[in-house]
């Protein structure tokens, strides 16, 4: 029994070690993008002025989806009723049971510029892609472009100019662009414990690293709910569903249809985080049981879709079990221990192996974490989010593997779990990429915490970058440093075993 359950915990630590493969080569990929000067290369896409006069601006549809949102409502009606962009409409789709009914009645949205449009429902059927659903029966026919931002963004004034400007500079090559997903820059209220700070780390190593290499690699990006721009022809075509991961939904049926998604991270909206560990919890469960059953009912028709590349269903196979991991994760472990109990390894198992992978598995998110806080080149107090990070990793295991297993097995998902926005923000914005957001925010009425714009100058990018490039590396190589190390010495001793070969080593060494 002790060397089965080992041979098992080899075999899954083995297949986590596979992701932690494509975490190091994600972080390297991303550093390897940085330019002398500390920017991102040009294998991101930048927004570029010009921008475009009021005659040549296509018809954008904002679509805000609510469901009691009495805390945030009014900051974000407040933001897309200012942006700098002059053909555009606003529409809410709401479901709300509060106050935030109140906030909707407010007579200034409905006389100010640009038009204002709010949506109630009844029921909440079909949850937040029904609600988005029923926001494009009422969208203006002549809408070109369609953007959504859940309640707790503050989208920036620019923010239609940049992702026009990408969808521009993005297309004529390969297969058409359908949309394009920016930054969630979640960040408001990082300060407020460990979890926000943690939970901070998470998206800059997933939107700085992770989908900075999908991008460069060609594979597929997700569109993610908030801060996406999609052609509004496509998505008429298309339509939302009812699942409880619509987003995840709407990029697999996006690219079966031979489209692709654009991602850069020079696109950003501000966003609250989840304050609570039980709020984050419902969180990631949803996103896990949704994820992983669509991920069921599509896995053929990707995988034999002729409008795919190849790179596109590497990525997919590689989200389709990404959920999985933490049951793998659970699975592996408890063989790991068994298989210590009995004593039972693999002849060639030794301990440098079994640790040197266990390592490498356990420090491959937070190292990606590290290293997309560097790449946006903020205030050394985000360097400590990484430990929080790590302990939220763990933290969330049982309760995603519980999730991904329901929705892999279950022939329904469940039901729609809100994440609470409370509208508390502890930071303004530092930093080179951030600062001009400040002015911005304080223009809103939003109370800022944190030191004044740009007081703490950039960490120098040569050293660091190359510092976290050999850790990474050395990180990959962990695991097979036992092998490499028992493979030298068996050569050696194979020459040293010649005479005639010895004499020379000893002519050559003296």
């Amino acid at each position: 029994m002790g060397l089965a359950a080992s041979y098992i915990a080899l075999a899954l630590g083995g297949l986590c070690f596979m992701y932690a493969l494509k975490y190091y080569a994600s972080t390297l990929i991303a550093l390897s993008l940085l330019n002398p000067e500390g920017r991102l290369d040009d294998m991101v896409i930048r927004p570029e002025e010009p921008r475009l006069d009021y005659a040549e601006q296509p018809l954008v549809s904002v679509h805000l989806p609510f469901y009691n949102e009495a805390n945030v409502a009014r900051r974000i009606i407040d933001a897309c009723v200012d942006l700098d962009y002059g053909n555009y409409e606003v529409l809410v789709a709401d479901d709300s049971r509060d106050q935030t009914l109140e906030v909707l009645r407010d007579p200034e949205y409905r006389v100010d510029t640009p038009a204002v449009k709010f949506v109630h429902r009844k029921d909440r059927s079909g949850f937040k892609g029904g609600a988005l659903q029923e926001a494009l029966r009422y969208m203006h026919p002549d809408a070109e472009y369609v953007a959504v931002f859940d309640a707790d963004f503050i989208p920036p004034p620019d923010i239609i100019h940049k992702f026009l400007s990408v969808f521009d500079r993005a297309s004529g090559a390969g297969k058409p662009v359908v949309a394009v997903q920016g930054y969630q820059l979640h960040y408001l209220n990082k300060n407020e414990n460990w979890l926000t700070k943690g939970v901070r780390t998470e998206y800059s190593g997933s939107y700085m690293v992770e989908r900075v290499a999908e991008e460069a690699l060609g594979a597929m990006k997700m569109v993610s709910g908030s801060v996406f721009m999609v052609r509004a022809d496509a998505l008429r075509s298309l339509g939302w569903t009812t699942s409880i991961t619509e987003d995840w939904e709407l990029t697999l049926r996006l690219y079966l249809e031979g489209y692709r998604v654009v991602y850069t991270p020079l696109i950003q909206a501000p966003a609250e985080i989840p304050s609570t560990v039980s709020r984050l919890v419902r969180q990631r469960m949803r996103w896990a049981e949704g994820h992983t059953h669509a991920v069921r009912r599509y896995f053929w028709r990707v995988l034999l879709s002729d409008r795919m590349t190849a790179a596109e269903k590497a990525e997919f196979l590689y989200f389709a079990p990404y959920y999985l991991q933490s049951l793998l994760f659970i699975l592996g472990t408890a063989c790991w221990i068994v298989s210590e109990v009995y004593r039972r390894r693999p002849p060639f198992w030794t301990p440098l192996l079994g640790w040197g992978l266990v390592v490498s598995n356990l420090l491959a998110v937070p190292m990606m974490g590290l290293a997309g806080v560097f790449l946006e080149g903020d205030l050394t107090d985000d360097y400590p989010g990484v430990l929080g990070f790590a302990a939220i990793s763990l933290l969330l295991t049982p309760y995603q593997a519980y999730a991904a297993l329901k929705g892999l097995l279950e022939s329904r998902e469940g039901s729609w779990v809100r994440t609470l926005k409370t509208g508390f923000i502890t930071d303004s914005l530092i930093g080179v990429k951030f600062r001009s957001l400040v002015s911005w925010l304080e223009g809103l009425g939003v109370r800022l915490g944190g030191g004044p714009p740009g007081a703490v100058p950039p960490l120098p990018r040569g050293p660091v970058r190359r510092l976290l490039m050999a850790a990474c590396v050395l990180l990959m190589a962990l695991p097979f440093l036992d092998r490499a190390v028992s493979l030298a010495m068996a050569l050696a001793r194979l020459l040293l075993s010649d005479p005639h070969l010895a004499a020379s080593w000893g002519a050559i060494f003296g």
